[in-house]
C-alpha cells in the first residue's frame, strides 16, 4: 500500500500537498517531524530511516502461548493481548492468564484480507465474554461505531486513524476535536437510542444480521 518511514514522496501526494500551502509551510517550521518515542530513545535508532529495521528486530517470529504465559508470571502485572480475531485464540489467552484481549485486525494494514474486529466480535463473545474483558480495535470512526462495539458486547474501544486525521490538520487542538466530535456522537447516539448510561447499552438497541460473524467455517 505504500506505507513507509520515513514516508516515500510521490507525485500524487506533491500535488496534494500543494493544494494546502499553509498546512506545509506550518510542517516545515516545525522541527518535530519524527516518532519521538522512539527515536533517540530506542537503541540504535537515530533517525526515522533505522526505525523500520528496529521494528522489525522488535518482534520475535517465535512468540506462542506458553511465552506469553512465561511473561505474565515474570511480569507479574496484567497482561493485555491485541491482535485476537478467532474465538479459539481467545480460549488460549484466556488460559495463559490474560486480563484483558483486544479484538483487533491491526486496522486492515497487516493482513487486509482478513475479518474485521467487528465480525470476529460476536463468537468471541460467546466463548470468553463473562470470563475476560473483552475490547475492539479496528475500524472506529464515530460516536456511532463505538456504541455498536458495545452494545456488541465489548467494554471499551481503540481509535487511532481519527485522531491522526486531527493530528495532521489541527496539531494537538485537532486531536482533542476529533475526541469532542466522536464523544458528541455517541452522547447523541445514547439518547436517540433511549440510554442516559454505558451500562444500558445492549444488543437490543441494534438490528444485528442473522448470522453476523458466524458467516465462515
Amino acid at each position: 500500500n505504500g506505507l513507509s518511514a520515513p514516508p516515500k514522496p510521490t507525485l500524487k501526494n506533491m500535488i496534494n500537498l500543494s493544494t494546502k500551502w499553509a498546512w506545509g509551510l506550518e510542517m516545515l517550521g516545525t522541527k518535530r517531524r519524527s516518532f519521538g518515542n522512539i527515536v533517540g530513545h530506542a537503541s540504535g535508532v537515530k533517525d526515522t530511516s533505522s526505525l523500520s529495521d528496529w521494528t522489525a528486530t522488535s518482534f520475535d517470529p517465535t512468540l506462542d502461548w506458553d511465552k506469553i504465559a512465561k511473561i505474565k508470571e515474570e511480569w507479574g502485572g496484567k497482561v493485555i493481548l491485541k491482535g485476537i480475531l478467532d474465538a479459539d485464540d481467545a480460549k488460549a489467552a484466556l488460559q495463559v492468564g490474560a486480563d484483558a484481549i483486544i479484538v483487533s485486525n491491526h486496522g486492515g494494514r497487516q493482513l487486509d484480507g482478513a475479518i474485521s474486529a467487528i465480525k470476529a466480535l460476536p463468537s468471541i463473545m460467546d466463548a470468553v465474554g463473562y470470563q475476560v474483558e473483552v475490547h475492539l480495535d479496528s475500524g472506529i470512526r464515530s460516536g456511532q461505531d463505538v456504541l455498536k462495539a458495545i452494545a456488541m458486547g465489548a467494554k471499551g474501544t481503540y481509535i487511532g486513524r481519527s485522531f491522526v486525521y486531527g493530528l495532521g490538520a489541527m496539531g494537538q487542538a485537532g486531536v482533542t476535536k476529533a475526541l469532542e466530535i466522536i464523544y458528541k456522537e455517541m452522547d447523541t447516539s445514547m439518547a436517540l437510542c433511549g440510554h442516559r448510561t454505558l451500562s444500558q447499552i445492549g444488543k437490543e438497541s441494534l438490528l444485528i444480521p442473522k448470522g453476523f460473524g458466524y458467516e465462515w467455517e
